[in-house]
C-alpha cells in the first residue's frame, strides 16, 4: 500500500536514524488524526505522433517523457501511463523505409514500448492504414488496449480486435490496496473512439451506448469508473453529461490542452506530440473513498532530461528513417530557410479553420511549378506536423509538414465545378477537407480568380494535390477523375525526375530556395 503524508514532504533530515523516527511519529500521528490517504497517478498522453524533440529540440521527446514516468514512478509505485489515441500514424518518421518497406508506425510502438505505457485505446488515425499493418503494429506492442467501442469487421461478422490471439477487453479493472485491509480500491475503465476513419475493416457502436453499456456490466464490481477517449471536446461533454458516474476522463483527438468539468467529472486533454502531459493523481481517503483528483499539466521541455537509453533508441529510429529519406533525394539536415523572427503555424487549430501562412505558401509552390496553372488548392489535412516552425527550417521539416507528400495535378475544369470544390472546401471548415490555396480569393460577392469573378462556363487551370481527386476527403465524394466538370487531367512523369510536380515537398524546398534568394 502507497501511504504519502504531505507533512514529511517538508522535512528533509540528513540524518537516517532521525528520518526514520520521524517517519514512526508521523505515521503515528497520522494514525491517530486520520490523516492516511492512498494515491494512485495516472499519466495521460494523447496524439503523440513523433518521437524526439520538437521546434529545435525546445519541447517534447519521449525520452524526456521516460524521465518524468520514471520520477514519479520512484516515488509511486501505483503509477500508470495512459495514451488516449492517435500514436501510429500519422508520423514523418513512418513514411520512410528501413529493411526494405515502410515504417508505419513500428517507431511509435517501439520506444512506446521502452518508455513504459500500460493502457491505451483507439484514435482514428491508428486506421490510417490497411489492417495488416495494424494488426502487424498491435501485435508488437506491449502495452494493453482496451477498446468498448471499436470492432473489427471480417468476412461481414464485427468481433474485436485481438492481439496475438487475445481479444481486446472492453474494459479493464485496476485493482489497488488502499488503506482499508482486505479492501482494494477497484477502477474500471473504458476505452471510446470517434468514428472518423471509416475503413471497410472497423465498424463502431455508439459512443454513449457503448459507455453505458460497458459501465452497466462492472458497476458492481468497481469503486470508481474511468474513461480514456479519443473524443471531440463536445463529445466527451456529452458522455460526461450522460454517464455522470465517470470520475475522469482522459481524451485526446483536439491536439491542445484543456481542463473541463461536467458535473463531477474531469476532461483533460494534453498537448500533441508530447509538448506537455498530464499528471493526476487520485486521492482515496483511509474508507477508499475518492476525495479529490489532483490533475497538473506538465510541460515536457528542455528543462526535463532525456533518458539515455530511450534517446539512443530515438536517434536509432531517426537515423534509419532519414537513410530512406535520403534514398528518395532528401537531405534531411539541409537547411532550405532561416525564418530567423518569423513562424509558420502548422497547427490543426490553424490550418483547419482559416488561410494561413503554411497554407498560401504550400499552395504557392504549387503554383509556381505548374506552368500555366490559373490556381493552385490542396487539402489542409495534408498538412500532419501540428507544429510551429521557426528559425531553421530543415528538409526534414518540409517532410514534417507533408508526411505522405504526393502528386501536384493539373486539371482543367469548369468554373461551375472550381466554385462547387471552393464551397465544399470553405464548408468544411475545422477538418481535413478545409482547403487551403493561391490565386484564389473569398469575397462578399463571390469568389475570384486574377481579380475576377469565377465564370461558370470558363475554363481553369488547377494546380491541385493528387488525393482530392480520389474523391475520399471530407464531402469530396463528387471530385474524382470521371466528374464531366473536369476537362483534362496532367500528371507529371513519374520518370522524369527533374519535375518537381511528382512530390509537393520538392515543390516546396525549391520556392524555399527561390524565397531566400529574393529576400
Amino acid at each position: 500500500m502507497f501511504i504519502r503524508m504531505t507533512i514529511l514532504k517538508k522535512t528533509n533530515p540528513k540524518d537516517l536514524m532521525l528520518k526514520k523516527i520521524l517517519y514512526s511519529c508521523l505515521l503515528f500521528i497520522s494514525f491517530i488524526t486520520g490523516a492516511q490517504t492512498t494515491e494512485v497517478v495516472f499519466i495521460q498522453l494523447n496524439d503523440v505522433y513523433e518521437i524526439a524533440p520538437l521546434e529545435g529540440g525546445k519541447f517534447g521527446g519521449l525520452a524526456r517523457v521516460k524521465t518524468v514516468i520514471d520520477s514519479i514512478k520512484s516515488v509511486n509505485p501505483y503509477t500508470y501511463v495512459f495514451l488516449s489515441g492517435d500514436f501510429i500514424s500519422p508520423s514523418a518518421l513512418g513514411t520512410s523505409q528501413y529493411e526494405d518497406k515502410r515504417i508505419n508506425g513500428r517507431q511509435m510502438v517501439d520506444v512506446m514500448n521502452a518508455i513504459g505505457v500500460n493502457f491505451v485505446t483507439f484514435g482514428n488515425h491508428e486506421f490510417d492504414y490497411k489492417y495488416d499493418v495494424l494488426q502487424d503494429r498491435i501485435d508488437q506492442s506491449k502495452f494493453e488496449w482496451i477498446s468498448s467501442n471499436v470492432l473489427k469487421v471480417s468476412e461481414g461478422r464485427s468481433t474485436a480486435f485481438d492481439k496475438s490471439g487475445v481479444n481486446f477487453p472492453e474494459y479493464k479493472i485496476l485493482s489497488i490496496p488502499g488503506y482499508l485491509k482486505n479492501h482494494n480500491i477497484k477502477l474500471g475503465m473504458i476505452g471510446i473512439c470517434i468514428d472518423a476513419n471509416k475503413q471497410p475493416y472497423v465498424s463502431y457502436e455508439d459512443y454513449y451506448n457503448s459507455a453505458k453499456r460497458v459501465y452497466g456490466s462492472i458497476k458492481d464490481s468497481i469503486n470508481y469508473l474511468i474513461g480514456i477517449t479519443h473524443l471531440s471536446i463536445d463529445e466527451d461533454k456529452r458522455l460526461a453529461g450522460e454517464l455522470s458516474e465517470l470520475s475522469l476522463i482522459m481524451g485526446g483527438h483536439e491536439h491542445v490542452n484543456m481542463y473541463h468539468k461536467v458535473g463531477n467529472t474531469i476532461i483533460t486533454k494534453a498537448d500533441a506530440n508530447a509538448r506537455t502531459i498530464y499528471v493526476h493523481t487520485l486521492v482515496f481517503d483511509e474508507q477508499n473513498k475518492l476525495n479529490e483528483i489532483k490533475s497538473k499539466l506538465v510541460s515536457i521541455d528542455e528543462s526535463v532530461k532525456e533518458d539515455p537509453k530511450v534517446k539512443e533508441l530515438v536517434d536509432e529510429w531517426t537515423t534509419r528513417a532519414f537513410k530512406g529519406f535520403i534514398d528518395k533525394g532528401f537531405d534531411p539536415l539541409v537547411m532550405v530557410y532561416n525564418l530567423k523572427n518569423d513562424t509558420l503555424d502548422g497547427r490543426e487549430e490553424t490550418v483547419r479553420y482559416g488561410e494561413c501562412a503554411l497554407g498560401y505558401l504550400i499552395a504557392n509552390s504549387m503554383y509556381d511549378v505548374s506552368p500555366g496553372a490559373d490556381l493552385a488548392l490542396f487539402n489542409s489535412g495534408a498538412i500532419r506536423i501540428d507544429d510551429v516552425l521557426t528559425g531553421e527550417i530543415t528538409q526534414y521539416d518540409i517532410i514534417r509538414v507533408l508526411p505522405f507528400g504526393g502528386k501536384i495535378y493539373q486539371i482543367e475544369l469548369y468554373g461551375s465545378l472550381l466554385k462547387q470544390i471552393l464551397e465544399t472546401g470553405w464548408s468544411n471548415k475545422g477538418n481535413g477537407g478545409f482547403l487551403q490555396f493561391y490565386g484564389v480569393e473569398y469575397t462578399a460577392s463571390g469568389w475570384k480568380v486574377k481579380n475576377a469573378p469565377i465564370d461558370d462556363s470558363k475554363i481553369y487551370n488547377a494546380a491541385i494535390a493528387d488525393y482530392l481527386l480520389t474523391g475520399m476527403e471530407q464531402n469530396f465524394g463528387y471530385l474524382t477523375k470521371d466528374n464531366p466538370g473536369i476537362v483534362k487531367i496532367f500528371e507529371p512523369d513519374p520518370a522524369n525526375k527533374s519535375d518537381l510536380r511528382n512530390d509537393i515537398r520538392f515543390a516546396i524546398i525549391e520556392y524555399f530556395r527561390k524565397w531566400d534568394k529574393v529576400k
